[in-house]
């Protein structure tokens, strides 16, 4: 049973800080994902963990044991590059199978026992048929596919999957993503996945870390990043679309906390008198609402009135772009009907999923 901590990582390349202060322990079977956009730092993790690059501080342990100075060969790590790093001369059947057939593995797996891994593998990931053919005669997702079987074929002491999935399409994406989950969470080895994608991290993983930056926003389960992100970044990130971000100012009438919005006023509820009374009045204060509980309204009644800017249909619902004021949100409805540019549309925002975050600092507040 297995065991990765990394403790105070921090990684300097040059003048460039791409991790600092990284905290993070993976026990065994249990599946991590980190997340963010390009440059993040996400590869340079996996890089360091698998001994290609070293931190310049904290410590790297593997099963409790210091393993900064351990060469790459001796920490037993599968690593799948986002880059592929296929064997051109070998076979699709080849580059899988040569971790187990590799000198160091010499008579510990036998033929029939590597070749019933492989095309096991092979068709849980539907490249089936390809077995004699070589790299430069694959297509990109094909070619993804064999460097993730090659990969999963190893019994390692950590699994490194970077961005793994990240060149199929959506709907082979859709059902790799849950039968590689179901693979990992058999065995009794910690993973790391990484993605800029983060609803295919929120679908894969017991754990999330949020990276921008080289710095750890928020670390915690799916269900705690994607209803309670910690700040605007992670707000940002979050999502298909993700969170709307309105900044308004706070006033308060006959006891009642109102938000202030250039196009809209609401009133907040018990929860966020309580939580932010305490603030002056005219402060400014940034909501959070996901476009999944934003309705749009028919006939006459209440509403934010906004003006349709994008309308895209996606057969069971729509996205709809709306102008308020000088801010665009995004509405994903079930209301299926056409919607044209600079039509007027009312809006309710669902009060009880609205969360509030400091416009400066941009941590959640409430």
């Amino acid at each position: 049973m297995s065991r990765l901590e990394l403790r105070g990582i921090g990684k300097q390349f040059g003048k460039n800080r791409a991790l600092d202060q990284l905290d993070l322990e993976i026990g065994p079977g249990e599946i991590v994902a980190m997340t963010g956009p390009s440059g993040a730092g996400k590869t340079t993790t996996c890089r360091l963990v698998a001994g290609l690059e070293f931190p310049s501080e904290g410590e790297i342990c593997l099963d409790g044991k210091n393993s900064n100075s351990l060469p790459t060969q001796d920490r037993n790590v599968a690593f799948m590059f986002e880059s592929y790093a296929l064997y051109p001369h070998f076979t699709v059947l080849d580059n899988i199978t040569f971790p187990l057939r590799a000198p160091k593995h010499k008579n510990r797996y036998r033929p029939e026992e590597i070749q019933r891994r492989a095309i096991e593998l092979i068709q849980g990931v539907e490249i089936g048929g390809l077995e004699n053919r070589f790299p430069n005669e694959l297509s990109g997702g094909q070619r993804q596919r064999v460097a993730l079987c090659r990969t999963l074929i190893q019994e390692p002491r950590v699994y490194l999957l970077d961005e793994p999935i990240s060149h199929l399409d959506a709907k082979l994406s859709y059902r790799l993503r849950g039968e590689i989950r179901r693979r990992l969470i058999q065995t009794e080895t910690p993973t790391l996945w990484t993605t800029p994608n983060a609803l295919e991290a929120l679908s894969i993983a017991d754990r999330v870390v949020v990276l921008v930056g080289g710095h750890v926003q928020q670390m915690g389960t799916p269900q705690e990043i994607y209803r309670h992100p910690a700040n605007t970044e992670v707000a940002r990130l979050v999502g298909d679309p993700p969170m709307n971000l309105l900044t308004g100012t706070l006033g308060k009438e006959n006891g009642t906390l109102f938000f202030h919005h250039p196009a809209f006023r609401i009133s907040l509820g018990e929860s966020f008198r309580t939580g932010l009374e305490a603030r002056a009045k005219g402060e400014k204060i940034t909501l959070g609402i996901r476009p999944t509980e934003i309705n749009v309204l028919e006939g006459l009644g209440d509403g934010h009135t906004g003006e349709v800017y994008v309308f895209e249909p996606f057969g069971k619902y729509i996205i709809l772009s709306v102008r308020l004021g000088g801010d665009v949100i995004k509405v994903k409805t079930s209301h299926l009907r056409l919607y044209q540019p600079g039509e007027k549309v009312r809006l309710q925002f669902e009060q009880a999923n609205l969360l509030a975050f400091d416009p400066v600092a941009g941590n959640r507040v409430l």
